[in-house]
């Protein structure tokens, strides 16, 4: 009797091991038909001239669009609202490129504005001169 418990187990563990093994079949990916993803390091890493045109591309390349909108306010104020509160000088371009790379608080309520140290003074004062471009 214990032989052949043994013989069929045998016999089963030799049908088993000897059949043919199914891999799974891995799914082609479509990451290479996908447009790569432009970050702000990415793009111009020195602005030369800042322009309006530039800044908005690295608004668009970094995480402003989380927080702020052209025309309606999300957790920041909306971009034209800032517009509307400066005047377009050298001096105010300044002073928003120095907030958008160090943060800020307390101007457009409580909720702080993270840093982008990763910015250049360069593109953040690009993006500042497209953010009071949109003055009406």
């Amino acid at each position: 009797m214990k032989k052949q418990v043994f013989l069929i187990a045998l016999l089963a563990f030799a049908a088993f091991s000897c059949s043919k093994k199914e891999t799974p079949v891995e799914k082609e990916s479509n990451t290479m038909l996908e447009e790569p993803k432009v970050t702000v390091e990415q793009q111009n890493a020195e602005v030369k001239v800042p322009t309006p045109e530039s800044g908005l591309e690295f608004i668009n390349a970094s995480d402003c669009r989380t927080c702020h909108a052209d025309d309606t306010k999300l957790i920041g104020p909306a971009y034209k609202d800032v517009a509307a509160k400066y005047e377009n000088t050298e001096q105010n371009r300044k002073m928003l490129a120095e907030k958008i790379i160090k943060g800020g608080q307390g101007v457009w309520g409580e909720i702080p504005m993270a840093p982008h140290a990763d910015l250049t003074q360069a593109q953040a004062e690009a993006m500042a001169m497209y953010v009071l471009s949109l003055k009406k």
